[in-house]
């Protein structure tokens, strides 16, 4: 028997316009152009704190229930790397931001060890024959959310990374659009459990804890689970496990040996001398906390009043963006039909051009007309989902997005039967073909499927096909 103990070191950009202990932007830009003498480790340089990021990281404790420290330090962490022009980092090591706090996931809480801000190391580009780096990362802020190894698969391990980036986003904390804004040190240890049976004892079991690797720098929440499922096998198949640091191949897919593991004491932390103590009063506190807008969980809670199925629910929480539509589609229009408008066609075609909503122009007063021509039954529901690709193509290729009924000129759409004239298409439909009927009711599903293909011929499209399939399972009860 064996227990798999998983803990995440979660590092995320935050979204601010300088970086962290300089005014250097965080904008992308050609190498080494957005750095300066504090960020390049300038002898006798000083680092002058971002209040911006203090907030943003205030934010996340709030959010994830942590206990704030109302007066927190920073320290310098020891080590001798290209990326650390200084050869010292500025994080937090005694005194960080925030301790404590917990994510839901299911039924089960994430404890969270700790949240704190650093800067992050200049980026390392290895080429064959040589090495690059680019200080234009150098200094820019960083959260570290540290869990406790209560993660016990590499499934959990990703659903945990995908819950925590919801939660990010809600909160506007980070732009997780860029890429690497958010990576990942992953820990992982096995602990083997061996029954075996003593002649006074009875049977008893043997306890062996298995020693902890660090997986470094790893991308996204598949890409940790792919990395932790890897490892997890490869620590299976050794007899002794030794504590190391490894790094994740993406393109190989495999873990591969970098160093052995350091301790705390092998950074050599001590405070930093440059920055003063940082002091949460109570003004910032109360701005924080008037600042952090309803979080997803909370959010889940409240539309269950609309009896909405799960999965449409998690669809609208997958961006902020969506989950604002849907409220102010909710004020004028009927919720299941707008959940549907946003979740099954909105949202599918905006996945379609791997985008959000948020990339995309398309103003609620649209969404509003298309759900009224469709509660008028004045258009079908294939066609509202054709109206809605067209207005996130139109927004795709940069033109003004076209109206719902813009849209239906152009296609030269015309309104669907009146439910009379379908009711009679049914019934010629039902006279004319009794062996499908003999066929459905022998239990044949198919047989249903071309009859409604048979309506929607005669009413040449211009009918809605759910509809004309309730008809005929009424007709043929």
């Amino acid at each position: 028997m064996q227990e798999i103990k998983v803990g995440l070191e979660v590092h995320v950009q935050l979204n601010t316009e300088s970086k962290l202990f300089c005014s250097c932007s965080t904008k992308l830009a050609d190498a080494n152009t957005n750095v300066c003498d504090v960020c390049l480790g300038m002898p006798g340089t000083k680092p002058v704190l971002n209040e911006k990021a203090v907030e943003f990281a205030l934010k996340i404790a709030l959010a994830l229930k942590s206990k704030i420290n109302r007066s927190f330090l920073f320290s310098r962490k020891t080590y001798f790397y290209p990326d650390l022009a200084k050869n010292f980092q500025i994080t937090q090591y005694e005194v960080p931001v925030a301790q404590g706090g917990k994510l839901r996931l299911g039924e089960k809480e994430i404890r969270i060890k700790r949240v704190h801000l650093e800067e992050d190391p200049a980026r390392i580009i290895r080429k064959k024959d040589y090495t690059l780096l680019d200080y234009n990362r150098s200094g820019i802020p960083l959260v570290e959310i540290v869990t406790e190894p209560d993660l016990k698969s590499p499934s959990e391990a990703r659903v945990f990374l995908q819950d925590l980036q919801q939660l990010l986003e809600f909160i506007y904390i980070s732009d997780f659009s860029k890429e690497g804004t958010i990576r990942v040190d992953a820990n992982i240890s096995i602990t083997r459990y061996k029954k075996e049976y003593g002649y006074k004892e009875g049977m008893k079991t043997e306890k062996t804890e298995g020693a902890r690797v660090e997986v470094k720098n790893i991308s996204g929440a598949k890409e940790v689970e792919r990395a932790l499922k890897y490892e997890m096998l490869r620590q299976k198949n050794l007899e002794n496990v030794k504590a190391e640091t490894r790094l994740w191949d993406d393109k190989m897919r495999v873990t591969k040996g970098a160093r052995e593991k350091e301790t705390e004491e092998d950074y050599g932390y001590i405070f930093e001398p440059d920055l003063p103590r940082v002091e949460v009063t109570n003004e910032l506190l109360n701005k924080v906390e008037s600042n952090l807008p309803e979080l997803p969980e909370m959010k889940r809670k409240r539309y269950e009043k609309y009896k909405l199925s799960k999965e449409i629910v998690d669809t609208l929480l997958t961006e902020p963006e969506l989950s604002h539509y849907f409220e102010y589609l909710c004020e004028t229009h009927n919720p299941k039909a707008s959940a549907v408008v946003l979740t099954k066609y909105l949202k599918k075609t905006l996945n379609y051009h791997n985008l959000k909503l948020k990339d995309v122009d398309i103003d609620i007063r649209i969404l509003r007309r298309l759900l009224d021509l469709l509660q008028e039954y004045r258009i079908t529901d294939e066609m509202a989902e054709v109206i809605v690709r067209d207005m996130v193509n139109d927004a795709v290729r940069g033109e003004e997005v076209r109206s719902p009924d813009q849209i239906l000129k152009d296609h030269e759409y015309e309104e669907p039967i009146k439910e009379e004239k379908a009711n009679k298409l049914v019934n010629d439909v039902i006279r004319e073909n009794q062996r499908a009927i003999e066929d459905y009711k022998e239990g044949k599903e198919e047989a249903l499927d071309y009859l409604v293909g048979q309506v929607m011929k005669k009413a040449k499209g211009q009918a809605d096909a759910r509809k004309v399939k309730k008809m005929l399972e009424k007709e043929l009860s």
